[in-house]
């Protein structure tokens, strides 16, 4: 089957930090509605602990905090000519080192839904489906390179639907399994490089161009050319659609 590749629309992060004399990690933090830092990159950067969560206390303070990678994709109906997208893996570079967090992308309806709306707000901090994963975890973030998610077949169908993708790519342990991270342990992180020229935040897509419909009661899996001609230029089979 064809494949194409298609680079990040939008992109950018939300943070948000607690400051408090006590924190519940899932009330407080992880299910904050609004965040504390929003960030829209539009230029090449590189941004240290741009996935991350933490709890750590300080001077009877408590600190707790959460950070979220926000992509949009659009226009994926034109990349595969209308064809049907059959397997997708989101590709996320980082330039810096590598670290041991565990990742997973889940829905997001940032950026206005459909890409309406091309700057991120600290609103945009929930805006997230936490029970809607769109891929597996990965259980190590790599440097210097790409970190590829297998995307599922709910992201698949929604590219399919929407003609866009619009996901979140966050911590994989406490922020989309809501467990409180260890007090004072170590921050759980993930460096993000976005806009590297060749090496783009993208989603590489394979889909299918196999005629629709069946001719004469034959499958249309079963179908490569009608009278010599191949079924990806097919648009009718006598006058019908």
């Amino acid at each position: 089957m064809p494949s194409t590749t298609v680079n990040a629309t939008l992109q950018g992060k939300v943070f948000y930090t607690l400051n408090a004399a006590l924190i519940n990690w899932t009330g407080q933090v992880r299910d904050a509605s609004t965040g504390t830092t929003a960030n829209t990159y539009t230029t090449q950067i590189q941004v240290g602990n741009a996935i991350s969560v933490y709890l750590v206390t300080a001077r009877a303070i408590y600190q707790g905090h959460c950070g979220r990678v926000f992509l949009f994709f659009d226009n994926l109906d034109t990349a595969t000519g209308g064809n049907t997208i059959t397997a997708a893996t989101l590709k996320v570079y980082n330039n810096g080192s590598g670290t041991t967090t565990n990742t997973i992308t889940v829905e997001g309806s940032a950026w206005g839904g459909d890409g309406t709306t091309t700057t991120l707000s600290t609103s945009d901090y929930s805006n997230l489906d936490h029970t809607t994963a769109y891929s597996n975890e990965l259980t190590s973030w790599a440097g210097s390179g790409y970190n590829s998610f297998t995307l599922n077949a709910t992201a698949i169908s929604d590219m399919n639907t929407n003609g866009y993708l619009n996901c979140v790519v966050i911590e994989a342990d406490h922020d989309y399994d809501n467990t409180s991270p260890t007090l004072d342990a170590a921050a759980k992180s993930a460096n993000v490089g976005f806009n590297y020229s060749g090496n783009e935040i993208q989603l590489e897509l394979t889909y299918s161009t196999i005629y629709g419909n069946k001719v004469i009661g034959v499958e249309d899996v079963d179908i490569g050319k009608v009278t010599g001609v191949a079924t990806t230029d097919i648009k009718a089979v006598i006058g019908i659609i």
